[in-house]
């Protein structure tokens, strides 16, 4: 273990927990062990009577020192008190859901992509996942994976099916009033290995990534991100998208004939409900800065070519995957120019914005698909 903590932060309901209050579902087959009513995953998914779940129970608190000093580790088994039978499979005390197996390893970040409608969220998704599994994860040594069934089923047929099979524009994500899926994130270990013949291609680290798909209209109204969108302020990182193409002055500056988006909510009202939201729920005062680092990511960069300079640093790859390491010198150009585009596309209060509300902020462009699928739906390359 290399890294020890005395709480875990649930990545469905956001509950935090002491580790020594998991809980456990048994294993054992339905014939030994009923199921039983779960009133707590009924609340969880909104259900008016509870369902039928194999059994759920708790482990005895720690009582002795020796018990005390145990409860930093989170315990990997337990007996069913009903049938006597070993389960390892461990859930949220809070909403009862299947904790992922690493749960308590490592560390658990939680990463919020955030962005009106059509800012692209779903489609960076899938390329950014895609991305890290292949070329990154080569030039870093590292290794994606899936922790559960569900991430594996919604990843390929919500993002990879339509993006990468049938070169298809995802439809746009309903809201998670209306769709629970919405609700239940991404979830990923990255494991990174040490590079070199001592260290023995040894795993040195290995964090829970939880990623989370948000219907833009989620961020339409304060009160429902705060109902639906609770892992904004759990967040270890926001990923901020924004479509450039939601700009009137960049609109207007477009060749004649370029396809536009319809306009949807302004860039700088979804920072302010964000900041409002992280501030209500974290209790911080107006003289205090967020400390969660936020990506202001603008997406579609493919289609702003013609605004662009030829010796842009946004016309070519990122150097950080062809190096094999976080290159500073081309996050620190990239982080520039963005922000001197901001201010001329929209002035400065975007900027002012965010400089006094988060700590940690910084600008970005990327194109997911490469091409402007606007009018045919059809991903003509990637």
């Amino acid at each position: 273990m290399t890294w020890i903590k005395k709480e875990f932060i649930c990545p469905f309901c956001f509950t935090k927990s002491d580790l020594y209050k998991i809980e456990f579902r048994c294993t054992s087959d339905p014939r030994k062990c009923p199921p039983q009513p779960d009133q707590k995953w009924a609340d969880f998914l909104s259900k008016s009577s509870p369902e039928m779940k194999p059994t759920a129970f708790s482990i005895a608190p720690p009582s002795t020192k020796t018990d005390k000093l145990r409860s930093f580790l989170l315990p990997k088994e337990a007996s069913c008190p009903h049938c006597n039978g070993k389960t390892s499979n461990r859930i949220c005390p809070a909403c009862h859901w299947d904790l992922p197996y690493t749960i308590g390893d490592f560390r658990d970040l939680i990463f919020a992509i955030i962005g009106a409608k059509d800012a692209g969220k779903s489609h960076y998704i899938a390329v950014l996942l895609h991305a890290i599994m292949n070329e990154i994860g080569t030039a870093f040594n590292c290794n994606l994976q899936p922790l559960n069934d569900r991430t594996i089923q919604r990843y390929r047929s919500d993002f990879y099916e339509p993006v990468f099979r049938k070169r298809e524009v995802i439809k746009t994500t309903l809201s998670a009033k209306a769709d629970f899926s919405v609700r239940v994130p991404l979830v990923y270990s990255l494991s990174l290995m040490e590079k070199g013949w001592l260290s023995k291609n040894k795993i040195t680290n290995s964090p829970t990534l939880v990623f989370f798909d948000t219907a833009g209209e989620d961020l339409d109204d304060e009160d429902i991100m705060r109902i639906e969108n609770k892992y904004i302020y759990n967040a270890s990182g926001i990923i901020l998208l924004l479509d450039p193409l939601q700009l009137p002055t960049v609109r207007d500056a477009l060749p004649s004939g370029t396809p536009l988006p319809d306009i949807h909510t302004e860039i700088e009202d979804i920072v302010s409900r964000t900041a409002n939201l992280i501030r209500k729920a974290k209790r911080l005062k107006l003289t205090e800065l967020i400390d969660i680092p936020i990506a202001v990511a603008f997406s579609k960069i493919d289609a702003l070519d013609p605004l662009l300079d030829a010796s842009s640093c946004l016309k070519y790859p990122s150097k950080h995957v062809s190096s094999g390491f976080f290159d500073q010198a081309d996050f620190e150009a990239v982080n520039g120019e963005m922000e001197s585009l901001i201010r001329d596309w929209s002035g400065d209060y975007l900027i002012q914005q965010l400089k006094l509300n988060f700590k940690h902020y910084a600008f970005f462009g990327l194109t997911s698909l490469g091409c402007n699928p606007h009018h045919t739906q059809k991903i003509t390359r990637l």
